[in-house]
């Protein structure tokens, strides 16, 4: 009897339940999770490598109408995974500034804000800001950005040095990507 009073008591009270009033933010990966960077000839290690649109993310981000938070945009930041302080080799590792990141307006998002080219940072920085004040909603599919990678460009062709004299060998460097919401109330 015990029993049954509680099995029709926890019917009850989940039956009633509401849902909480959040807003959504979803990045879906459609293109480049792994970036390679050969460098296999002497004018690669003298001019460095640029990777134009290396990845596309496609930006999905629902507005809940929650009362006291106006979702208007979002901001997109990058770190190295867990904070790491250095790009690995098997022997050897670089600093992160020998690698710089920049993302642009792919596809739905021109009136967006981008930071150039950054160097590689193993704290949060922003790379693309977008606010729109009559903000309704964005989607993967027709929203994207993309992300362009460069490393060992030269400082007289704006970038952060040659990587002549560094040693040879396969480096690794994670990264993480995230959205930030942005409007009052954030």
């Amino acid at each position: 009897m015990r029993l049954t009073g509680a099995l029709i008591l926890l019917i009850w009270t989940t039956t009633i339940a509401y849902s909480q009033e959040w807003n959504s933010a979803r990045l879906s990966l459609i293109y480049g999770s792994d970036i390679p960077f050969n460098f296999n000839s002497m004018q690669k290690y003298r001019d460095g490598i640029e990777i134009l649109d290396g990845t596309i993310l496609g930006i999905s981000l629902a507005d809940s109408s929650a009362a006291g938070h106006t979702l208007e945009g979002f901001d997109l930041n990058i770190r190295t995974f867990n904070g790491a302080t250095f790009i690995r080799g098997d022997v050897n590792n670089l600093s992160l500034d020998r690698i710089r990141i920049k993302a642009e307006n792919y596809l739905g998002l021109s009136t967006g804000f981008t930071y150039g080219y950054v160097d590689l940072s193993a704290v949060w920085t922003t790379l693309f800001s977008y606010t729109n004040p009559a903000f309704t909603g964005l989607s993967w599919d027709t929203d994207q950005i993309s992300i362009s990678y460069e490393c060992g460009k030269p400082v007289s062709q704006g970038g952060n040095g040659s990587l002549l004299g560094e040693d040879p060998g396969p480096y690794t460097i994670e990264l993480e990507i995230e959205i930030i919401p942005a409007g009052p109330g954030f």
